[in-house]
């Protein structure tokens, strides 16, 4: 007789309870997975949005703010707005008005609207963004210039003749508990730098401004100016200077002993735009530093003298610069190929520690001067606490020709009335490779002898006056450059050339304004800049991959493992 056995129906129950209580956790878990994901992806957008937390890994970092202007920018304890004169959308040519970017740059500079302004102008609005997340003492508003409210902030700025799309900065403050209110204006060509498209645009800017042709740029129509750099950071942080500076240094040019127009190549705008007051003025020198406004002038710029001074005028520079036994004042000179012959005015840098003799720099190295001319140079900086701003700027470097052989007479000299000290700023590219060619030859015939005496030269040279005046340790300076050429366009154009910003350096440092953060290099947008190139669909795109394909693909994924497991 066969006994059955009484089956166990708990058991499977059992097993499919587990079963399914992993599929629930397994559910739970995933879930939860997402929701965190979609979560984080909510939290790194808004972060993104309201703080640089943004990888550039772009050339050039053209997305980033530089580390100094970071330093600057967080450092500042002054309330500065910033004002956009278009509403965000105009400015990145996303809306038809005719108020925006494109039309602007088209109209007022000629400028022909394509893919790479749209970039430069992405990158600016970006660039702005930032300055307020860095600094919540600093607003930045893009304002719709046909509201009421815009006009309120305009009205302050009628003096600046400003245009659609230009910015304007101004900054609030209290000095001496008097209330300060300071402001300035950037034009769209501080922001931009511009060039012609090609051989027909000027032809086509003429049909413009007689009114034949509205807008050629606009419609794409023929050619135009085209952007080659953004100087957005260069420009702002400038103006936030300007307008939260207590102090505007004024420099006087006695354009009665020099070529003042050797300053319009750049060095004048670039001191202009760092809070410096540049007055030219004709007439004997003695006389300038007599009249009551010379007590106001924190130094004078001499560019290639063309005339030597007189015993009175080297009388009154040195009373000048000795202000009373208070120093505290400058000279900043720039040679040239005839200075040796002004014997007053080498007698007086002379007495400084500073020697010019005759002659024209002449580098045997070719690996150091420029093809085919031994008279241009490679220059190194000796990296002094005078130059250091300048000095870290990477990618730059310093070059010039015609240069003049100077040499540092004493580098201490102490008498009863003064003790000074001399400091060589820069010098020829290596030891013992230039020569001195004389300056009445060729120098692309001119040859050096074998036995000639090679050297290195210095090219900057600062000399220091000190005084001790209740412990504070205070200085008179003169700075003379071996050459005007070292200013000139022909130089100066290059972004990596960093000649004027050297120049800024030893400027700021004799006029006591040390704080003055700025040695930037225009950004360039540049072919692996992906960020610029995201259009609105590219975004959209990207979110719906992974705010919305990439969970669902995840649940799928995970309900399918879970229902083989279930079956298994």
């Amino acid at each position: 007789m066969f006994k059955f056995k009484k089956s166990d129906s708990s058991a499977p129950k059992m097993k499919n309870t587990v079963a399914l209580k992993r599929g629930v956790y397994a559910i739970i878990l995933s879930v939860i997975f997402i929701v965190g994901v979609v979560l984080l992806t909510v939290l790194a957008t808004a972060l993104a949005h309201n703080f640089p937390l943004e990888l550039d890994l772009t050339t050039g970092k053209s997305h980033s703010i530089s580390g100094t202007n970071v330093e600057y920018i967080k450092g500042l304890d002054k309330e500065v707005n910033i004002y956009v004169l278009l509403t965000e959308d105009q400015y990145l040519c996303e809306t038809n008005s005719s108020y925006n970017m494109c039309y602007y740059g088209a109209t007022m500079y000629f400028v022909e609207y394509n893919i790479d302004s749209s970039n430069y102008y992405k990158q600016t609005v970006e660039l702005l963004k930032k300055y307020a997340r860095y600094n919540d003492n600093i607003k930045v508003e893009f304002l719709d210039i046909t509201q009421p409210s815009a006009t309120e902030i305009t009205q302050n700025y009628s003096g600046f003749n400003w245009k659609t799309g230009d910015i304007l900065v101004e900054s609030k403050f209290e000095v001496d508990g008097e209330d300060v209110v300071r402001r300035t204006h950037i034009p769209y060509t501080d922001v931009y730098s511009i060039k012609a498209g090609n051989e027909y645009t000027s032809q086509f800017h003429q049909y413009y401004v007689s009114g034949m042709y509205d807008c050629y740029a606009l419609y794409g129509v023929g050619a135009g100016y085209v952007i080659t750099e953004n100087n957005i950071e260069h420009a702002v942080s400038s103006a936030i200077y300007k307008v939260t500076s207590k102090n505007t240094p004024i420099l006087l040019i006695p354009s009665s002993y020099c070529d003042a127009a050797v300053l319009d190549d750049g060095l004048y705008e670039t001191l202009a735009i760092n809070n410096y007051s540049l007055v030219k003025k004709e007439g004997v020198l003695a006389s300038l530093l007599a009249a009551d406004e010379a007590k106001d002038y924190a130094g004078i710029l001499l560019p290639g003298a063309t005339a030597d001074i007189s015993a009175a005028d080297r009388d009154a520079l040195e009373k000048f610069l000795d202000n009373g036994g208070k120093k505290s004042k400058s000279l900043i000179f720039f040679a040239g190929t005839s200075t040796y012959k002004l014997t007053n005015l080498c007698g007086f840098l002379g007495d400084w520690g500073i020697g010019i003799e005759k002659g024209i720099l002449y580098e045997t190295n070719s690996s150091y001067a420029a093809p085919n001319d031994p008279t241009s140079t490679t220059l190194i900086s000796m990296e002094t606490d005078f130059t250091e701003k300048a000095d870290a700027i990477n990618g730059s470097y310093y070059v010039a020709g015609d240069l003049i052989p100077m040499r540092q007479i004493y580098q201490n000299s102490n008498t009863a009335t003064y003790s000074r000290t001399t400091h060589a700023l820069m010098r020829t590219a290596s030891s013992g490779t230039v020569t001195i060619m004389p300056v009445t030859e060729d120098a692309t015939k001119w040859t050096p002898a074998s036995d000639a005496a090679l050297d290195a030269f210095p090219t900057a040279i600062l000399s220091e006056d000190a005084v001790s005046i209740d412990g504070e340790y205070i200085t008179s300076n003169v700075v003379v450059y071996s050459g005007t050429n070292f200013i000139s366009k022909e130089w100066v154009d290059y972004s990596y050339v960093s000649n004027l910003n050297i120049v800024l350096d030893t400027v700021n440092h004799c006029s006591g304004a040390i704080d003055n953060p700025f040695n930037f290099v225009a950004k360039t947008i540049v072919n692996d800049n992906y960020r610029a190139l995201v259009t609105k669909t590219n975004a959209t795109v990207i979110k719906i991959i992974f705010m919305a394909a990439f969970p669902v693909i995840l649940v799928v994924t995970g309900l399918a493992v879970w229902i083989r497991r279930k079956r298994t």
